[in-house]
């Protein structure tokens, strides 16, 4: 993957500054692609417990007084060993995807690591007691952005406000995902009394080819991985006050502390 120009221009700048390069750059919290790596090895190979379980019952059904003949236990060993290799191989392909998954959200996450000083990045964020784990969480000068990461082969397209890659629809489309995770998001902001800032939907695709670099379907702004910078500079209105932003990213912190 490139490397963004408008990340090469802003570094060249912060080096010709008087200010330590650390804080001229914004502030990073937690650990990008940790949730789908967790989650990829559950559900890729969570079938081999049953394969455990059936293993341990034809062990004890030939010990200590077989409850099947030999020849019926070495059938269905034989079986198990065919079965534990398909679902090796199906897991190990379903633990790619989450993998791609995760090395998309570490891209992202570095991108976004090069942002200026006004904003504030947390990745593979978990609100206490939410169902949506964040990938990215962007507060700067414009609102709050959810950011959804997608790092999928291929193109995809849009019609009537549904995403759908390689003529369909995906099992979890990502529009409505993003939308669940801003809704949730929106509801926490607002118990913690942070209600005044807006939050705005993002879905990022890394390396899949888009109709257009930037567009707004439904609500949600979607962008490729190089445009991703562009839209969260963006400011129609008046900025956000850093207190609020403050606000918020206390908020935040706490929830990475379990406090």
């Amino acid at each position: 993957m490139v490397v963004s120009s408008w990340r090469i221009t802003y570094i060249a700048r912060m080096e010709t500054s008087n200010e330590p390069l650390s804080s001229q750059f914004a502030r990073v919290y937690g650990s990008p692609g940790e949730a789908p790596r967790v989650m990829g090895l559950l559900r890729a190979f969570w079938p081999l417990l049953l394969v455990c379980l059936v293993t341990g019952y034809l062990l004890r059904a030939l010990l200590p007084v077989p409850a099947l003949s030999q020849s019926q236990v070495g059938i269905l060993f034989f079986l198990v060993a065919v079965l534990s290799g398909i679902l090796l191989v199906w897991g190990d392909r379903r633990l790619g995807n989450f993998l791609k998954g995760a090395k998309g959200e570490e891209w992202v996450a570095h991108e976004l690591a090069f942002l200026s000083s006004e904003y504030t990045v947390f990745n593979g964020l978990h609100l206490s007691g939410g169902k949506e784990n964040f990938d990215h969480i962007v507060i700067g000068p414009a609102g709050v952005f959810v950011v959804e990461t997608k790092n999928w082969k291929g193109s995809v397209e849009f019609r009537g406000g549904k995403l759908y890659a390689g003529g369909k629809e995906p099992s979890r489309p990502p529009l409505k995902q993003v939308k669940a995770a801003t809704a949730e998001l929106i509801s926490w902001m607002d118990d913690a009394g942070c209600s005044d800032i807006p939050v705005h939907s993002v879905l990022c695709f890394v390396s899949t080819k888009l109709p257009e670099e930037i567009m707004n379907v439904n609500g949600v702004v979607i962008c490729n991985g190089p445009r991703l910078v562009n839209v969260l500079q963006e400011t129609f209105d008046e900025p956000i006050s850093e207190a609020l932003r403050e606000q918020v990213v206390g908020e935040l912190i706490k929830v990475m502390n379990d406090e």
